[in-house]
């Protein structure tokens, strides 16, 4: 039918691609001229100027520009809702429909009785991507700290 877990990862990367790409653009473009001139003037190819210059001056910009990709593909509810056939069951293959977190906190926060099992279900389920997000962000935090220590 075309509603599948697959279908459903293709359309959050193209929906996650334009956000990732501004912002590396926006990361290597702010890489000071004088770090690329002056390495090509102590003799490194184009290269070598841009594997060991330009992506290490670059790397926590990049890093930011994924993790906030990757914010914006966890937060996505209603367009994965639609795309990925909301079937709240475990797929056994990228061909099968499939429902996210967020769609299942969406699809039945409406319809649940408040104070009942379900309605606390869905409530862990917050909790739970909370915690993802955080721990994202913490990864992400602590890799960009070490980054600027070592400079």
């Amino acid at each position: 039918t075309g509603l599948t877990a697959l279908s459903g990862s293709i359309m959050l990367a193209f929906m996650a691609m334009p956000t990732i790409v501004s912002m590396m653009e926006d990361a290597l473009n702010a890489v000071p001229k004088s770090y690329r001139e002056g390495a090509l003037a102590l003799g490194a190819t184009k290269w070598q100027m841009i594997r060991r210059v330009v992506l290490p001056a670059a790397s926590s910009g990049m890093l930011a520009a994924v993790m906030l990709g990757v914010g914006r593909v966890i937060g996505e509810t209603m367009a994965v809702l639609m795309i990925t056939g909301n079937s709240a069951q475990i797929p056994t293959t990228l061909t099968q429909p499939v429902r996210t977190m967020t769609a299942t906190i969406a699809a039945e926060m409406g319809e649940t009785v408040r104070g009942s099992e379900h309605y606390f279900a869905l409530f862990a389920i917050g909790i739970i991507l909370f915690i993802i997000t955080f721990l994202i962000n913490f990864t992400a935090s602590f890799f960009i700290k070490n980054k600027i220590r070592k400079k």
